[in-house]
């Protein structure tokens, strides 16, 4: 029992918050109604001629009506001697319904009575005034000189119900209509509340690592908004950590054939004492290091251009330039192949430096391991940005594969495949240089009849290219 209250507190909140702040704005707009409205009545400043007539007139017909019961008083009164008079009155309190006193008669002249009123209480005659309250309704004075003493008698008559009865009136039909609103704000909030318990429930079971638990997106807004973004932060998380467990899988079975080689290595080492075939294990030993290294280079590449990494710092590259020394220093592995170089003028491209040229390069080496006798590179630039366009005229990729080429470790089964060397990082790597600069890379059939590889990205934002790259 005390969990499920438990469970029910944050519907409480929301419900009374709502409730309290829905009232609040009932009340403040029925006293802006009830100001609104008394400004709009009419002053009597405005008809002093009019209103001065409406009152003499309602004065003269109130104390004809109130004549019996004034004649009444005074009589009552004249027969007791004057020092009692306060008693007597006194003691009708309670049986009147509106207030009743003796006020001295200077003390009523004081007052902003008018002129016939006060003609009237000189000549120690019965007089009535009608009061107009605004929208408060209109108030009723009563007065009667005792002749032979300067009391009069006050009474003070409102027209219309008080407010007592009319809080009293109104009070049931306040009690249903609280209770209405009440009801209306459950139905509203009961829905608000239970579509947020069930977004709290699955964000919880992801946490604990359900990883497949998604929120519901139909619930009504915002809620359904912010079940979508959950959705797609889960969506995301859960593909990254598909791709790290995905990875690391990977990675053990790229280690695995370098380190097995290692130790057997080592072991015909241990077992041979021939100098010459030592030396042969000495020299496997160190290109199983090498790739190593080399595998240890490329993932730590692969990681520093996750998605969540800071922004790349663009800077000015001579992209013909940069092909060029590529051309020369990667020419030496395959010294039979043509390298040929396609610029469209000074293309003078906005990066970063480092990261394309590890990208070109990568297609590069990827090209000369596939091509027969050509490697071709373009390079272009237009309004919208640049192109790096790599050909060569080898086997070439099959459509169904060409998606597929950009993923981590992924190698073909045909003439790409293990054969040719490389851990399947290297168009990961340059998948990942072209999202951080905001292009792709797509793969195509080449002109030469093998694969194309392009890679296509913006011009920067104004004022963001430096001279450097923060990574």
């Amino acid at each position: 029992m005390n969990r499920h209250l438990r469970s029910l507190r944050p519907l409480g909140g929301l419900f009374f918050r709502m409730y309290a702040g829905i009232l609040v704005a009932i009340v403040l707009a029925v006293a802006l109604m009830l100001e609104l409205s008394s400004r709009r009545m009419p002053p009597q400043s405005l008809d002093a001629e009019h209103a001065e007539t409406h009152a003499d007139s309602s004065g003269r017909e109130l104390e004809g009506l109130t004549q019996g019961l004034q004649w009444l008083i005074e009589k009552e009164l004249l027969a007791q001697p004057q020092e009692r008079w306060a008693d007597v009155v006194a003691g009708w309190r309670p049986h009147f319904d509106y207030p009743i006193e003796l006020r001295p008669r200077s003390e009523v002249l004081a007052m902003n009575l008018p002129a016939r009123v006060r003609e009237r209480l000189t000549g120690a005659l019965p007089s009535a005034w009608l009061h107009s309250s605004g929208v408060a309704g209109d108030r009723v004075l009563l007065f009667l000189p005792l002749r032979g003493s300067e009391q009069l008698v006050v009474q003070s008559l409102r027209l219309g119900p008080s407010p007592q009865r009319v809080v009293e009136f109104l009070a049931l039909e306040t009690s249903v209509l609280l209770v209405v609103l009440g009801l209306a704000l459950l139905a509203l909030t009961w829905p608000l509340y239970r579509h947020v318990t069930r977004l709290a429930a699955t964000a919880r079971a992801f946490g604990q690592g359900d990883f497949q638990a998604r929120a519901e997106a139909r619930a009504p807004e915002p809620i359904g908004h912010m079940a979508r973004t959950f959705n797609d932060l889960a969506e995301r998380i859960q593909r990254m950590s598909q791709e790290q467990q995905a990875s690391l899988q990977a990675i053990s079975h790229e280690l695995r054939t370098p380190l097995s080689r290692l130790h057997f290595a080592l072991y015909l080492a241990r077992e041979t004492a021939d100098v010459e075939s030592m030396r042969t294990q000495l020299v496997d030993m160190e290109k199983d290091v090498g790739e190593l290294e080399q595998l240890t280079e490329e993932l730590l590449t692969y990681t520093r251009l996750h998605h969540d990494a800071p922004p790349l710092e663009w800077e000015r590259v001579d992209l013909p330039g940069m092909v060029t020394e590529l051309f020369r220093q990667l020419s030496v592995f395959s010294p039979d192949l043509r390298l040929r170089l396609e610029a469209e003028g000074l293309v003078d491209a906005e990066g970063s430096a480092r990261y394309l040229r590890r990208a070109i390069g990568n297609l590069i080496r990827n090209a000369q391991r596939y091509a027969r006798s050509e490697l071709q590179v373009r390079v272009s630039q237009d309004a919208a940005g640049f192109t790096v366009s790599v050909d060569d005229d080898g086997p070439g990729v099959p459509p169904a594969e060409r998606e597929r080429l950009f993923l981590p470790f992924t190698r073909l089964d045909d003439s790409r495949d293990r054969k040719t060397g490389g851990h399947g990082l290297g168009l990961a790597i340059v998948h990942r240089v072209m999202q951080a600069h905001q292009g792709h890379a797509q793969v195509t059939q080449a002109p030469l009849g093998g694969a194309r590889v392009t890679l296509s990205w913006p011009r920067s934002p104004v004022g963001a290219v430096t001279n450097g790259d923060n990574r």
